[in-house]
């Protein structure tokens, strides 16, 4: 829905004014703010109009307005105007991504770390699933018989690491045959093109070929079988934790629950891993009015032009979007640089 110029206006100093103080924005202090001119009974006429629209609340009848996520998504899709990172920020985040380590998922928790600290709420990552990655190597260690640690290390430095169990009979030898066997006949593959060899293959295994090559095959999809497809890292629990009103229980208990359930946020960042470009989203909209007073800004990172994963941040909704919506922008340029280089 459009709004008149100084509707926009007086919405625009309204939200403002609630992301710097966290308070019910009154007459008296948006007639101040603007240049309109009007006295708080004429401004008030125009907070009661986006009040009747669904743009503003009122929590007493003496208190100011608040904001709906209507109002936020008017604000974010019509008013916004991200500001620019400075030098100095660039350069932290540069330095803070660079020293992270070669290591994809010791790269991606420091991402998150970063986003937090620097938004002062959640910060996440989260990782690809390895089916793009290619096959650097496999590394089977015997942990006791029975019982082995396989190393898979994909190209740009993924690393996965699983205990499977194994006939007691095979040896520390016998493991070293098996991924020198392996990494001779998967190197540089992605996951996928290995996938659908291994289960074309082991239907066969049995009549034309050898028992090292059978029992070979065998470990390396037992180790594909104990693989987590994405990986979500979540920092930042103690900054949300000291933003919240410790007077509503119910809502702590439903944010807390929501994020402990990774699975609904993951599934929702995938989403937005298929995505073009930084987006912002509310509670209301990902999940539904109980969290509407959160909301999320994240942005695709990319390999080879395809998005293949997402970083973000989740805090109030009064979030200081011209600060962080540039930041999320340009750290997820900064993975897309890191991978790109890598792959």
């Amino acid at each position: 829905m459009s709004l008149e110029d100084r509707e926009k206006d007086v919405l625009n100093i309204i939200i403002q004014g609630y992301i710097d103080h966290a308070q019910p924005i009154g007459s008296r202090y948006v007639a101040k703010k603007s240049g309109l001119n009007l006295s708080p009974a004429s401004m008030r006429n125009i907070m009661s109009d986006l009040t009747e629209e669904g743009y503003l609340v009122q929590p007493h009848t003496s208190a100011g307005r608040i904001p709906t996520d209507k109002a936020f998504r008017y604000y974010v899709d019509n008013i916004l105007r991200p500001g620019l990172l400075s030098r100095e920020i660039r350069n932290n985040i540069d330095g803070y991504l660079n020293q992270a380590g070669l290591e994809f998922s010791e790269l991606l928790e420091q991402t998150s770390k970063l986003i937090s600290n620097q938004a002062s709420q959640w910060g996440m990552a989260v990782a690809p699933s390895i089916s793009f990655a290619r096959w650097h190597q496999i590394e089977f260690v015997l942990v006791r018989p029975g019982l082995v640690t396989a190393i898979l290390v994909f190209q740009g430095g993924i690393v996965q690491n699983n205990l499977i169990q194994v006939d007691e009979s095979v040896t520390a030898d016998d493991l070293v045959k098996y991924s020198n066997y392996l990494n001779d006949r998967f190197q540089g593959e992605n996951l996928v093109q290995v996938k659908q060899k291994i289960l074309q293959e082991m239907e066969q295994a049995e009549i034309q070929f050898n028992d090292l090559y059978s029992r070979a095959m065998s470990l390396v999809r037992e180790t594909f079988d104990h693989q987590n497809e994405r990986e979500i890292f979540l920092e930042g629990t103690v900054n949300i934790l000291e933003r919240l009103d410790k007077s509503d229980i119910s809502g702590m208990k439903e944010l807390l629950e929501f994020m402990e359930q990774r699975s609904n946020l993951l599934e929702i960042l995938e989403e937005i891993t298929n995505t073009e470009g930084l987006s912002i989203s509310f509670g209301t909209e990902f999940y539904g009015p109980q969290l509407g007073e959160w909301g999320l800004i994240s942005s695709p990172y990319t390999v080879k032009g395809k998005p293949v994963g997402v970083v973000g941040t989740i805090g109030p909704i009064n979030m200081d979007y011209s600060k962080l919506v540039p930041m999320v922008d340009y750290i997820a340029k900064m993975l897309t640089q890191i991978f790109e280089n890598r792959f």
